[in-house]
C-alpha cells in the first residue's frame, strides 16, 4: 500500500459535457482540505493517463478517478490486485461501472465529496475484478465483457459523434440488431466447452452496460462468480423485440436466454458477422486487442472507496 494520505487523481475533463472538469476541481480541493497529499496524474489522452496510473499507483493510498467508464477502466488496470483503493466519481454519460457498483449518479460534485470523506474515514468495499487475456495482452475489467452483437453495437456507437449519452448506444443497437442474426462462438465455462450460434455472449461481473441495459440483472461483484448471459440466434424482428426487455432486465427466463455462472470463461469466435466482420471484444466499454479471450474472476481484487 502507498503512503498514508497520498492520493493520485485522474480526471477526464471532457466527460459528461464538462462535468468532469468541475468535479475534478472539487475533489482535488476537498481531498486537500482533509489533509491528503494529492497528485494530479491527468494527461492529454486516455492512453497517457492509463500508462501514468499503472506506473505510479504504488505511490498512493488511493487512486481517485473522475469521469465515465473509460477512465474508471483505466483506474481498474492500475489498482486491481494491489493494495491501492479506487475512488470513483461518476461524471460521464453512461457510468455503467458506477451503476453496477450502486454508486450515486447525477451529482458529480456530491460524489466527489463522498469519495473524499470515505477516504478520510477509511471506508472501503472489497469487490471482485476479472483478469482477462486476449490477443493484445492481459488486463482487468470490472463490469462486462462483450464479444457478440453487443461488441458490434459498442464499436458502432463509438464511431458516432451524435447523439450523446445512452441514446447513441440505443440507435447503434437498433442498427446492428436489424442485420445480425447469430455469430458462431466456442464458449468454455470452467473447462466445459460449448459450440454455439448466439446473438451475444456477455461475461458479467456487474449488472449493466450500454448506459443502463440490465443484461445481467443478478450479477454480483462480491460472489466470486461471473454471470455469463447467452442469447441464442434470433431473427432481426425477434432481436428488436428482445432489446427493450433487456434494458429492464426482463429478458432473463425467456427460452432464448440462458445464464451460466462460472469462475473462468473462454470465448473464441468461430466465424464472422453478416458483413464479414468478426466482433472485437470490449470490456468496460473499451476495446481489447482481439479474440480469443479468457476471463477469470479474482475475488476481492478491487478495494473501492464506499
Amino acid at each position: 500500500m502507498g503512503s498514508r494520505g497520498r492520493v493520485g487523481l485522474l480526471v477526464n475533463p471532457t466527460a459528461g459535457r464538462g462535468d468532469g472538469r468541475a468535479a475534478g476541481t472539487r475533489v482535488l480541493q476537498t481531498l486537500r482540505s482533509l489533509g491528503h497529499d494529492v497528485t494530479d496524474l491527468s494527461g492529454p489522452d486516455l492512453a497517457h493517463v492509463s500508462r501514468t496510473a499503472r506506473e505510479r499507483t504504488g505511490e498512493f493510498e488511493a487512486l481517485v478517478v473522475v469521469g465515465g467508464d473509460g477512465i474508471v477502466h483505466a483506474g481498474v488496470q492500475a489498482v486491481a490486485g494491489t493494495g491501492t483503493a479506487l475512488g470513483i466519481v461518476p461524471a460521464g454519460t453512461g457510468n455503467d461501472i458506477a451503476r453496477g457498483l450502486d454508486l450515486a449518479l447525477g451529482d458529480p460534485v456530491a460524489a466527489a465529496e463522498a469519495v473524499a470523506h470515505s477516504l478520510h474515514a477509511g471506508r472501503h468495499r472489497r469487490l471482485d475484478a476479472v483478469r482477462v487475456e486476449h490477443a493484445g495482452g492481459t488486463g482487468w475489467f470490472a463490469s462486462i465483457l462483450a464479444c457478440g452483437v453487443d461488441a458490434l453495437i459498442n464499436e458502432r456507437a463509438n464511431a458516432w459523434r451524435w447523439p450523446r449519452g445512452p441514446a447513441r448506444y440505443t440507435l447503434a443497437a437498433l442498427r446492428e440488431l436489424a442485420v445480425v442474426r447469430g455469430l458462431p462462438v466456442r464458449l468454455t465455462l470452467d473447462g466445459v466447452t460449448h459450440d454455439l450460434d448466439s446473438l451475444l455472449v456477455a461475461v458479467a461481473n456487474t449488472r449493466c452496460y450500454g448506459g443502463g441495459i440490465l443484461v445481467a440483472p443478478d450479477a454480483d461483484p462480491t460472489d466470486g462468480l461471473l454471470d455469463v448471459v447467452v442469447v441464442d440466434r434470433l431473427s432481426p424482428v425477434a432481436a428488436l423485440q428482445l432489446f427493450p426487455r433487456a434494458r429492464r432486465g426482463r429478458h432473463v427466463g425467456l427460452p432464448e436466454v440462458t445464464v451460466h455462472r462460472a469462475r473462468s470463461v473462454r470465448l473464441e469466435p468461430l466465424g464472422t458477422g453478416p458483413r464479414g466482420v468478426r466482433p472485437r471484444p470490449y470490456a468496460d466499454g473499451e476495446p481489447l486487442g482481439g479474440a480469443p479471450v479468457s476471463c477469470e474472476v479474482v475475488p476481492g481484487a478491487l478495494s473501492v472507496l464506499a
